[in-house]
């Protein structure tokens, strides 16, 4: 491979046209985050999201359960077993402003503060919160039901938004008839593919970006490698569509392996992009041996796709070495 290899060069048509000069992204390490962030779902004693997909991320379309609709969340799934059980926990600090639902399973919603809310569904009926008491990083807010309905696999339903009661989703005017209309807090979770509103217009963001964005630094030192990510991990002088972006190498790896943190790179979460595609989230990483690069951390993935041809999945090649608590 030609060590002027570059991402524009490597990047499948599918993922679309490089933007000039880094446009939209945005990276950070400048100092000391104040606001930790993790994920929302864990298996005891591992770092929260290790072992988990996103099987259908935001603004997709998931075929297989509600064609013709844009997921208005990410659906956390473990890989290799039954999702039911998992923990789930508050990803950042908050304070609790609902509990109730039947979504099938219990909806916990935390709001961090004016204008910045997160939403646990499909839990176990019974939660260890009450509304209006206080969460920290960590805290655990339940554990994912267990579907036996036969209509779609146990998982997490994640969003993140910028309301709680928004008149025309959830309120006392909710448009397109969804479920969870009327007055009803968790909202409908999906949004009509020809709507003239894509779902960041209502107040939705990007889960995954979300959380990177809010955290001006990494919130852990080290990271450490995805179960499915393989033997190998490519190694970039830049982040994503940058121009100047090369292959420096290919490392190999191990799952469990851990590499050291350093930088972030991501895109805005309320851009109207759509599919798996739409995902952008590089980090900057250290091998015990001093070697340095951006490796691609959130990979759209054609296990899932939507009507379009499409993915609708993303994998997670590395996760923040953080547990719960």
């Amino acid at each position: 491979m030609s060590a002027r290899l570059t991402r524009r060069t490597a990047v499948t048509g599918a993922l679309g046209s490089v933007i000039a000069a880094m446009n939209g992204w945005k990276a950070f390490a400048e100092e000391a985050s104040e606001i930790p962030w993790s994920y929302p779902i864990a298996w005891p004693g591992r770092a929260l999201g290790d072992g988990f997909v996103i099987r259908h991320g935001f603004a997709c379309e998931n075929t297989w359960y509600h064609p013709g609709w844009f997921h208005t969340a990410e659906d956390w799934y473990t890989e290799g077993r039954e999702t039911g059980g998992a923990g789930v926990y508050a990803v950042g600090a908050g304070e609790v402003v609902f509990v109730g639902s039947d979504y099938p399973g219990r909806v916990v919603i935390v709001k961090h503060h004016e204008g910045l809310f997160s939403m646990y569904g499909h839990l176990e009926y019974e939660v260890p919160v009450r509304e209006g008491q206080k969460v920290r990083r960590g805290d655990r807010l339940g554990a994912v039901y267990y579907r036996t309905d036969g209509i779609t696999p146990s998982h997490l339903h994640f969003e993140v938004r910028n309301f709680l009661i928004r008149d025309d989703v959830n309120g006392g005017n909710p448009q397109h008839g969804v479920r969870c209309g009327f007055n009803c807090a968790p909202g409908p979770g999906y949004w009509p593919i020809n709507a003239p509103e894509h779902p960041v217009d209502l107040g939705w963001r990007n889960p995954l970006h979300s959380l990177h964005l809010i955290a001006t630094a990494p919130t852990a030192e080290t990271v450490i490698v995805a179960e499915f990510v393989g033997s190998a991990l490519e190694l970039w002088t830049d982040p994503g569509d940058h121009e100047r972006a090369e292959l420096v190498q290919t490392l190999q790896v191990a799952p469990g392996e851990r590499l050291g943190w350093l930088k972030t790179a991501t895109r805005a979460a309320d851009r109207h992009d759509t599919s798996a595609l739409a995902y952008r989230l590089w980090y900057k990483v250290e091998t015990e041996r001093g070697e340095r690069g951006w490796v691609q951390t959130a990979r759209p993935s054609m296990r899932e796709s939507g009507s379009d041809g499409r993915p609708s999945m993303v994998e997670l090649a590395l996760i923040p070495e953080i547990t719960a608590g």
